[in-house]
């Protein structure tokens, strides 16, 4: 079976590599730019891939890459995949996620039109903030999709354009709806990492001893990325699979009780300080998912455990620190 990864060296992307290439698939990668830039991958990984250039906002480019590649499956990770990001641009990440996402649905149609039978499935990596503030206790993939946040909507939009390909009997398309996810690798501008960079620099590099922090009472559903690349894979894998699945650990946890464990590896006292730049207002206090269906149908279930999973991204921050890399850019001292 071919394989396709859009946004191939982007977080959850290079997890998914990982597993994917554990099950030997026949892997090959789309990036924005070449060369990949890795922060998971070691060589011999990156050696078993077939990187490809494309670019979600450019549809030539994905005609190319599909034509040339015709992956059977193609994991769709390419786009806007932070909230704080989507809220510094919201039209970029309302044209990547939603825009991109149509250009690849017509460019996998394009291809099909030259290559009689040609019908890939696809599995669109989703988030649950769609839900935005649908109020209850447990979110369900048959509860409306209501988002509040520029990303929780591009989200919405990315989905909408999937799904109508799907309703229309046009593409194998289903949504794998990632909540909040935990691993080394992640971008400083997730909360595990933030605060893991800022309690480091206190811990090794003499910075004072305050850690600014957000609404530190807000619960969220926080499941380790290698666990939701089991996911995604157990989706494809299904023989009839359902339109939208959850893919998260059901199970709610505190922004304290994350700083919580980082202060306590790190081996540190510090003041948690309240920034309101962090503060927001329009967010919920409390976002579980209901993975139900996946562990019902592919009979899936996290593993990792959720404190191991932030010690180690704490571990993995203060080795960057500990080699003098710059947390800003990646590069060395």
């Amino acid at each position: 079976m071919r394989t396709l990864v859009t946004g191939g060296d982007g977080f959850v992307g290079q997890y998914l590599i990982r597993e994917l290439l554990a099950s030997g698939a026949d892997l090959s990668a789309s990036v924005q730019r070449l060369p990949p830039r890795p922060s998971v991958l070691d060589r011999s990984e990156l050696g078993a891939v077939r990187w490809k250039q494309a670019d979600v906002l450019d549809p030539d480019s994905l005609f190319r890459l599909i034509g040339a590649e015709l992956p059977d499956t193609i994991f769709h990770l390419a786009g806007f995949a932070s909230g704080a990001l989507a809220r510094r641009d919201p039209v970029a990440a309302l044209s990547t996620n939603g825009g991109g996402t149509l250009n690849l649905c017509m460019a996998v149609l394009r291809v099909r039109d030259d290559s009689d039978g040609y019908r890939p499935r696809l599995i669109v990596m989703g988030s649950g903030d769609v839900y935005g503030d649908t109020p209850a206790a447990s979110l369900s993939e048959t509860m409306p999709a209501r988002p509040v946040t520029p990303y929780g909507l591009s989200k919405a939009c990315q989905e909408i354009v999937a799904l109508s390909f799907r309703r229309s009997d046009e593409l194998e398309a289903v949504v794998a709806r990632s909540f909040n996810l935990v691993g080394p690798g992640q971008g400083w501008h997730f909360a595990v990492p933030d605060f893991s960079r800022q309690i480091a620099g206190i811990a090794r590099a003499g910075a004072e001893p305050v850690l600014e922090v957000g609404n530190l009472l807000v619960e969220r559903d926080f499941t380790g990325v290698r666990d939701a690349v089991r996911g995604l894979r157990a989706i494809a894998g299904l023989d009839a699979p359902r339109p939208l699945y959850n893919v998260c650990s059901g199970r709610p946890t505190s922004i304290r009780q994350l700083v919580d464990w980082i202060v306590d590896e790190a081996g540190v006292d510090i003041e948690l300080r309240v920034a309101e730049d962090r503060v927001r207002p329009e967010e919920n206090e409390r976002i579980v998912g209901d993975p139900s269906l996946l562990r019902q149908d592919a009979g899936w279930e996290p593993r990792q455990d959720l404190e191991q999973c932030v010690r180690e991204v704490y571990r993995w921050v203060e080795a960057l620190v500990a080699r003098g890399t710059n947390l800003e850019t990646g590069s060395g001292a």
